[in-house]
């Protein structure tokens, strides 16, 4: 994603969180650098007791008062990207209180659960209840995972979805480009349900480089 665009974005965005989300996101670097534990080990346990395809948490790690939700998980080492370790996906409730579910984006990571891209997907691939990029970034601005568990995966998260917002609205507007541009030639539902189609839109994420955006942008 072009400089110009992350550093327009950061600029126009509320000081505040960016703030409380880079002083957070410090606080577990500097802890995971204390204890020689990234954050995935708070998921994972002992690495050889980590599966491919299996959810951690087993259920889904869930805020039960928000209804947002994640899970981590990592497909088959042929299917990932490269230095790519898994990946995580989170969704809010498309009402609170209930079962249905809308996919916000993936963010995949690599050992250490540093991030390496953000990523949208097709409707089929988490069986989600489909809504449009207006709809998936209102509750994107929203996202609460203070009462999930494990904590710190959970803070981590949150704090990466605040620091890489700017890369993850313009993938959720670049699905739905995509998606509309697709449904041009056949029914939506097709294209939805289409399984040739799985990663949707992605980009590209560097921490590192996005202290540096919010340091040119005035924030760090």
């Amino acid at each position: 994603m072009p400089r110009e665009l992350v550093l327009d974005a950061l600029r126009r965005a509320p000081r505040r969180p960016l703030e409380s989300a880079l002083e957070l996101t410090l606080d577990h670097l500097r802890s995971s650098a204390r204890s020689g534990r990234g954050v995935l080990a708070d998921l994972l346990g002992r690495a050889e007791a980590f599966a491919e395809w299996e959810h951690y948490p087993p259920r889904d790690a869930l805020d039960p008062r928000s209804g947002y939700r994640f899970y981590y998980h990592a497909h088959d080492a042929r299917q990932r990207a490269r230095d790519e370790h898994g990946h995580f996906h989170l969704f809010a409730p498309r009402r609170v209180g209930e079962p249905e579910h809308v996919h916000l984006f993936g963010l995949s990571v690599d050992a250490r659960g540093m991030p390496l891209r953000v990523f949208t997907t097709n409707r089929w691939v988490t069986a989600e209840h489909w809504q449009d990029a207006a709809w998936t970034l209102r509750a994107l601005r929203r996202l609460d995972l203070s009462g999930a568990r494990p904590r710190r995966v959970a803070s981590w998260l949150q704090g990466m979805a605040c620091l890489f917002a700017p890369q993850i609205q313009t993938m959720v507007l670049e699905r739905d480009r995509r998606i509309s541009q697709r449904a041009r030639q056949r029914p939506l539902e097709r294209v939805l349900e289409d399984r040739r189609s799985h990663i949707v839109s992605q980009c590209s994420v560097d921490l590192a480089r996005q202290f540096e955006f919010l340091k040119a942008a005035g924030i760090a």
